[in-house]
């Protein structure tokens, strides 16, 4: 019997680096670059701190580079994996993929390094695995959502190890079956709610993190003649029946080569939930092209999609930074108080700042039929300030910014690379970008020689 796995496997590995398209192979250098650029950021948080602690006293098998870690520190492949996966979405600035609801960069590039750094892989092998592994976590994404999310699952968390274990298996070089019971073994370990949103925010980094050390161990078992149950998706029991109501079974394979889906992805320029970049964006535009301060602002409204409010819209003021990246009317406040909403700007002095809590006040939201009705092709918000003068001003943002029909330059890159590295010595800074630019013309060895962080 054909099994979805099955597909997949006989794709994944039958697709070489000299088949992607120039404009596909720059994407995944663009994903690398950015996502190693907030890992770094990441650091800096609490539970990366503690994350890292704990990795570190751990010992074993020197495999792959921790980011963070001393100079020519390594650890086993898994705990790189899963560290790295950690940081890297610590800040909330890991890129997406809007019609699937997931962060596909940050559970499938921490595996595929450390399964470089194992397999003295090249950089052309690493940019190979990052697309594929995006690619199967975009599609299984978009299929399975939103009833996958509305039941309270986050789909980083659940379907990132498939996106692990494929760009693993390809840098370990996986055969087709072995592929497809990786791909079984990847599935029993999806796990990742969303409740972390309500309460331990900021725990919910260990979703990503333990997907892409789920990623490695599938296919480390696979190689040794393990597998897990190859209608995996499909099955009676399988993954689509127990955690989804509908699943657009369609779109799981079409046009499956034809069409990268790593090229739909966004970046983010906020370091805050993507629900609410859209009203941030608006704040921003509104108070340049008015010429705004923030003690002219009497009052906001916002109008967006459902969604949105689901996510981010509680009226309670915010106690945490990991909160705040999640309020939507403190988040825009922060935006509007600093005129940027930075890795720099969510901590605890901002989340008690005075002023920005009684702005965030002044601030309400509600659902807009037209933002309702075309989601998720369009995620935007209306927004209007009312001065203390009685002015008023609004503005509609269709796509934030970072979208691929708006896209982030690549000077905003570049900028948001050294903003969240900057406390990194400038010529490692600058020879590290050099590297990952240059990816196919190095080794993974080369990128990950910048990860210690002294």
């Amino acid at each position: 019997m054909e099994t979805l796995a099955g597909k997949f496997a006989e794709f994944f590995c039958g697709v070489k680096y000299e088949d992607l398209p120039e404009e596909v192979v720059d994407h995944a250098k663009k994903y690398i670059l950015d996502l190693i650029g907030v890992t770094i950021g990441g650091l800096s948080m609490p539970f990366p701190k503690m994350v890292i602690d704990y990795l570190m006293t751990l010992g074993g098998k020197p495999e792959a580079t921790l980011m963070g870690s001393p100079p020519g520190t390594k650890l086993p492949a898994i705990h790189a994996a899963f560290g790295n996966g950690v940081c890297g979405h610590a800040l909330d600035m890991d890129d997406g993929y809007r019609y699937g609801g997931v962060h596909p960069s940050v559970p499938t590039i921490p595996a595929a390094i450390a399964a470089g750094e194992v397999n003295q892989a090249d950089g052309k092998a690493l940019i190979l695995a990052t697309v594929l592994g995006s690619e199967i976590v975009n599609r299984l994404a978009k299929a399975m959502n939103p009833s996958h999310l509305n039941r309270g699952f986050h789909t980083t968390g659940t379907l990132g190890p498939f996106g692990a274990t494929v760009a693993a298996g390809k840098i370990y070089g996986l055969n087709e079956d072995r592929m497809t019971k990786a791909l079984g073994l990847a599935g029993l370990q999806g796990a990742g709610l969303l409740e972390i949103l309500n309460d331990g925010a900021m725990a919910k980094p260990i979703h990503p993190g333990k997907a892409a050390m789920a990623g490695i161990i599938s296919v480390e078992l696979a190689q040794r003649g393990a597998h897990g149950p190859v209608s995996v998706f499909e099955g009676e029991k399988g993954f689509f029946k127990a955690m989804a109501d509908e699943v657009n079974q369609e779109s799981l394979t079409d046009g499956l080569g034809e069409t990268y889906l790593i090229g739909e992805q966004y970046i983010k320029l906020h370091a805050a939930c993507r629900h609410v970049h859209p009203a941030i964006d608006a704040m921003l535009q509104l108070k340049q092209d008015n010429r705004l301060s923030v003690s002219d602002i009497e009052s906001v409204y916002i109008e967006t999609y459902p969604t949105a409010l689901a996510f981010c819209g509680g009226k309670d003021q915010p106690k945490s930074a990991e909160a705040a990246k999640f309020s939507l009317p403190y988040s825009v406040a922060l935006a509007a108080y600093y005129d940027d909403a930075g890795m720099n700007r969510f901590c605890k002095e901002t989340v008690e700042n005075p002023d920005i809590q009684e702005l965030s006040s002044r601030i309400k939201a509600s659902s807009g039929e037209k933002w309702e009705k075309h989601f998720p092709h369009i995620r935007g918000a209306s927004l209007k300030i009312t001065t203390k003068g009685g002015e008023e001003y609004s503005i509609d943002v269709d796509l934030p910014k970072g979208e691929p029909e708006n896209p982030a330059t690549h000077d905003d890159l570049i900028n948001k690379f050294k903003s969240n590295a900057a406390g990194m010595d400038k010529g490692k800074c600058d020879a590290l970008i050099s590297v990952i630019m240059d990816l196919e013309n190095h080794s993974v060895k080369d990128l990950t020689t910048y990860f210690s962080i002294e």
